[in-house]
């Protein structure tokens, strides 16, 4: 067991007790731990490669857009904020791996109440909040890192970008397009256009699809989409809580446009409608968190509406462009293999996660995705 498998156990056993404290101190607490332990588990330089079962990776393993894919789940973006961390789930057997969402200009995050990046655990709950702001080192500082990466076959590498909030709409845009061809110059295999983000303002996470979000999914189609000299798939990322019925209209815009995917849904700000689904003995905490920072909510409570939300887009799709190649990626409260099999039944492509992922993590360490996907061949060899 190597130090962060064993600081990872301690916290899975500990973090449960961070409820009883003060709710104060138990975000500064969580928010300052999760910082030192996230830094430390990127560059856990310990671990070997991971050696799947073969029927693992015959009955799991996909090409997208002539990628290969080992298994159908990977990172979410919000795991890795400056592009480390990908030699470490690529030897845990990771089927993919998406660099945090930059800007065009560095970003600090956010701090308040002397907390930077706010962020919690509720652990009986199966969930998590956060408030970080996409602290990042910006596009073409990330983009370096990558460009440096030994890669490993299997596990493609992915960047995530975003337009920067705040900025003049026009500096925005272009700082946008220089970011994803400074990635597409890099090397990358594919690039996630994140519109999910809760925690910086200009992202779309209500039913109105506005005037703002179309121009940009216009300008990058106009200025990357229609200029690629390599397949490079594109993808756009939207919250969960996107309305249900505004999933067709923004499906038939991004295949209009001549992206290559849509990913739902990353987080949720709908605090009160999901606070039933959060344990008794972390309300409090809950209450204390979403009132002071707000932020996003993910994990377990968002199970359900990630999976309908993408059964939806599979079939506005399969509509619109029948023939074309377009793929479903689905991001929230995924954390078993049952999720990960739920998807695949609906023709959902591939899977992303992040606080089941964390979850697992604890228990099983650098042996996460082994212990998650050989479990499927040990059942399959017994029904033989």
């Amino acid at each position: 067991m190597t130090s962060i498998e064993l600081l990872a156990r301690l916290d899975h056993t500990l973090r449960k007790s961070i409820p009883a404290l003060p709710a104060a101190l138990g975000v500064q607490i969580f928010s300052r731990g999760r910082t030192a332990f996230a830094q430390r588990f990127a560059n856990d330089t310990s671990i070997d490669a991971r050696v799947f079962d073969r029927d693992v990776l015959s009955t799991y393993g996909t090409t997208l857009w002539d990628l290969t894919f080992r298994l159908p789940l990977m990172n979410a973006a919000g795991m890795f904020k400056s592009g480390e961390g990908y030699t470490v789930v690529a030897n845990q057997g990771a089927g993919g791996y998406v660099a945090g969402t930059t800007t065009a200009t560095p970003r600090a995050g956010n701090t308040k109440h002397g907390v930077q990046w706010p962020a919690v655990s509720y652990p009986r709950s199966h969930a998590a909040s956060n408030w970080m702001g996409l602290p990042n080192k910006g596009h073409a500082a990330v983009a370096r890192i990558l460009a440096a990466l030994p890669r490993v076959a299997g596990c493609p590498l992915g960047a995530s970008v975003s337009a920067d909030p705040g900025m003049e709409e026009t500096l925005a845009l272009q700082g946008l397009v220089d970011g994803m061809r400074a990635y597409a110059k890099a090397g990358v295999d594919y690039l996630e256009v994140n519109e999910s983000c809760p925690n910086v303002p200009g992202h779309h996470d209500g039913p109105q699809i506005d005037d703002g979000l179309i121009r940009r999914l216009e300008f990058i189609a106009q200025h990357v989409l229609s200029t690629r000299t390599r397949r490079l798939p594109v993808v756009v990322k939207f919250s969960n809580d996107t309305a249900m019925e505004q999933i067709d209209d923004l499906v038939s815009i991004v295949i209009q446009l001549g992206y290559d995917g849509i990913i739902l849904g990353n987080t949720s700000t709908q605090y009160a409608a999901r606070r039933a689904m959060i344990d008794h003995a972390e309300t409090r905490l809950y209450d204390h968190f979403t009132q002071t920072f707000g932020g996003g909510l993910s994990g377990r409570v968002l199970k359900s509406d990630s999976l309908a939300l993408c059964i939806r887009a599979k079939q506005a799709a399969e509509r619109c462009a029948p023939r074309q190649e377009f793929h479903v990626i689905r991001c929230g409260g995924v954390e078993t293999l049952a999720d990960v099999d739920a998807s695949r039944a609906n023709g959902i492509a591939l899977n992303q996660w992040y606080t089941g992922y964390f979850d697992a993590f604890g228990m099983h360490g650098h042996d996460v995705y082994l212990r998650l996907f050989n479990s499927a061949a040990t059942l399959s060899m017994s029904a033989r």
